[in-house]
């Protein structure tokens, strides 16, 4: 069980915390605790300020946890999309993007935090904030320190690189200069990223300066590139923490935490489910084989049968049922679950039902649930589960994430 004190931290958060709430607003001035003198500072509370870290361990299993649902969540479209189509092909290359994104930041936070950083000086991950209006923004990682605030946005693209301006963008190309691939400019979308925080930070309260470097996990060729980007290789990312932590002080050590508080209270996980990555009609629902993706035929309550590689699978119901909120919508009706598993009562969806942390709305032959991400991306039973598929899933695939047998499988369909 990877996450079974989720509900100890997250009581414990609750009980500390419950005086005043960062997650769903920013601290403004105007609504900043006044102090003895009358004055307004950019200080949170003392109980925000010993809790944050409480908070940050929530918030790290959530994001954790959502990065396993995402994974699945693109998995199971892949496995249960119809063969030889455009949504599954882009699927899947999604997926494989996915996955060598995650291994690429990776690589960067192993490397940051291989740096003997000094006292005072927090490393935030995967933070999404907002600002006035509603617009959200994410930061893969930000390094908080006395000299301010790094910026570092994690790349994972190899082959031979070319920055063009006008418009900016990323080029991969061959060894005869051939256009291969067209990105969006890294350099551009840190430049939007640290502007975001600057007015984060303003709104706030806070003043300190944000710094940015783009890094690229697996050290690619890079032909041309503008002079001063902020583009660095993972070899060189030791140093480029260095030396910034090495800048003249302009924060103060209290402000620091200040900081690493205000974003972490406030921060949201980020949990854009159900997907839209196809019409809910194009997907397979029902239970399916977890070695060749055939549709499973029920033989009893505790027995389903591949038909095509003979596999039993005895539990098809958890991760069937999370597929269901991950792709088709937030809720799914009691009916719905008889038919899924071709149960005879409402008795017994409810009893599958209520294995998942699920709102039940409606009552009787009319109730329906509905998921809570949030607390889907806690549940270590959940996760347990998920993984367990990722771990044969990614065993499955090629280097490039195609299944091994995909071809020969959807032939014989």
């Amino acid at each position: 069980m990877i996450f079974p004190e989720l509900v100890m931290i997250f009581h414990e958060c609750l009980l500390i915390i419950q005086p005043i709430s960062l997650q769903n607003s920013i601290l403004g001035p105007s609504k900043r605790p006044k102090f003895k003198d009358g004055t307004v500072h950019s200080k949170l509370p003392e109980n925000v300020l010993t809790s944050w870290k409480i908070r940050k361990r929530v918030l790290d299993v959530i994001t954790q946890g959502a990065a396993l649902l995402m994974e699945f969540a693109y998995g199971q479209a892949v496995e249960r999309l119809p063969p030889y189509t455009s949504e599954r092909s882009d699927t899947e290359r999604s997926l494989r993007n996915l996955r060598a994104g995650a291994a690429g930041e990776q690589k960067v936070i192993e490397a940051v935090r291989s740096v003997a950083l000094p006292e005072h000086t927090e490393l935030v991950q995967n933070v999404t904030l907002s600002l006035l209006g509603g617009v959200r923004f994410q930061m893969d990682l930000a390094l908080l320190s006395k000299s301010g605030i790094l910026l570092i946005e994690c790349k994972q693209i190899g082959g031979r690189l070319k920055f063009h301006t006008g418009p900016a963008e990323l080029r991969k190309v061959d060894e005869d200069g051939r256009i291969l691939s067209v990105y969006d400019c890294p350099v551009a979308q840190l430049s939007d990223q640290q502007e975001n925080l600057l007015q984060w930070l303003r709104i706030a309260g806070f003043r300190t300066p944000v710094y940015g470097a783009v890094v690229f996990a697996n050290n690619p060729i890079i032909e041309e590139i503008g002079e001063g980007m902020p583009v660095f290789k993972l070899r060189e990312t030791r140093n480029l923490v260095r030396r910034h932590v090495e800048r003249k002080p302009v924060v103060h050590e209290n402000e620091v935490n200040r900081i690493a508080a205000a974003m972490i209270e406030s921060s949201i996980p980020y949990l854009p489910f159900p997907l839209q990555i196809a019409e809910p009609s194009q997907f397979v629902t029902n239970p399916i084989c977890s070695i060749c993706n055939n549709v499973l035929s029920k033989r009893s309550e505790r027995k389903w049968e591949c038909a095509k590689c003979n596999r039993i699978e005895h539990k098809p119901y958890l991760l069937t049922l999370l597929a269901w909120f991950l792709l088709i919508r937030n809720t799914i009706s009691s009916a719905e679950i008889m038919q899924l598993f071709g149960l005879k009562t409402h008795k017994a969806a409810r009893s599958i039902a209520e294995r998942l942390p699920l709102e039940k709305i409606g009552s009787r032959k009319s109730s329906a649930y509905k998921a809570d991400y949030e607390a889907l991306a806690g549940s270590s039973m959940v996760l347990d589960a998920i993984q367990t598929w990722l771990k044969q899933d990614r065993a499955a695939k090629d280097q490039y994430g195609t299944r091994k047998d995909h071809q020969l499988a959807a032939k014989d369909q």
